[in-house]
């Protein structure tokens, strides 16, 4: 018969991998960095390739090149999952000030919001785990709760460079009927440099930016896995291109999104 600690073992086990296959199953449904508003409306044709300029020092706390602020600016994607399938991906900003935005995102009728706030250090989401998971935690049916407990650093700096580096992370608690437990997510980011990429939308020269998702499960910060991404980001527009993996034992899958559309606000 087992001993009692073993038995709390093979609990905690089955408890991490039920977490981390439900915490990542959608982890870049949701995405990374949305997108940054044009004045242009058409797309440009695949010939042309739009180089990036120097990074401007915001005029504004929230006038970052490589995210949203303007109220409804809109952004569509189309995404492919090797778990899940083909999908669409809207992003919206539905609300802007001097000091915070909020992005609608939404996935198969399915629409949640990320809020952020807008300081003198760069922009920080309030909720980075809903960011990068909030189609699958957003659900009307979702089966686990996830509250933030603590939430650090920053998600995009205001000036970005080949090279820079900058990290965010944040402390959660997870719970179920049948469990509750806590871990952290630590979301470190990279600047690698640009490169040409074409997407639906047109041919770019985009800032490439490679993040490393660390989950880490219970007080001990055992590693129960990691996720990572490259992310293309052009001037005046955000992202559009993203592409990612799953290293997490038994979820492993990959996902990856398109810019098929954008529309800015005069």
């Amino acid at each position: 018969m087992p001993s009692i600690l073993s038995l709390e073992m093979i609990m905690f086990r089955k408890l991490t991998f039920i977490v981390t296959l439900i915490l990542s199953i959608l982890i870049l449904s949701a995405c990374n960095l949305p997108a940054r508003q044009v004045n242009q409306l058409k797309a440009p044709t695949q010939t042309d390739l739009i180089q990036p300029e120097a990074s401007p020092t915001p005029a504004n706390l929230c006038a970052n090149q490589y995210f949203p602020g303007t109220l409804g600016d809109a952004w569509e994607y189309s995404g492919s999952n090797t778990a899940l399938g083909a999908y669409t991906r809207t992003d919206a900003v539905t609300s802007s000030s001097a000091e915070a935005f909020s992005v609608d995102t939404t996935i198969s009728s399915l629409t949640y919001r990320v809020n952020y706030a807008c300081t003198s250090a760069g922009l920080i989401a309030n909720d980075p785990v809903q960011q990068y998971a909030g189609a699958l935690l957003s659900a009307p049916n979702a089966p686990i709760s996830v509250r933030l407990s603590s939430n650090s650093g920053l998600t995009l700096p205001p000036v970005i460079n080949p090279g820079d580096t900058w990290q965010q992370s944040a402390d959660f608690e997870a719970s179920s009927p049948d469990f509750n437990l806590s871990g952290r997510f630590v979301f470190n980011y990279t600047a690698v440099g640009y490169e040409n990429v074409t997407v639906p939308f047109g041919a770019f020269n985009a800032l490439r930016v490679d993040a490393t998702i660390r989950i880490e499960v219970s007080g001990f910060r055992i590693l129960a896995g990691t996720y990572t991404t490259s992310t293309w980001m052009v001037p005046e527009i955000g992202v559009v291109k993203s592409e990612g993996i799953s290293h997490i034992p038994g979820v492993e899958f990959t996902d990856g999104i398109q810019l098929t559309k954008y529309s800015s606000t005069p």
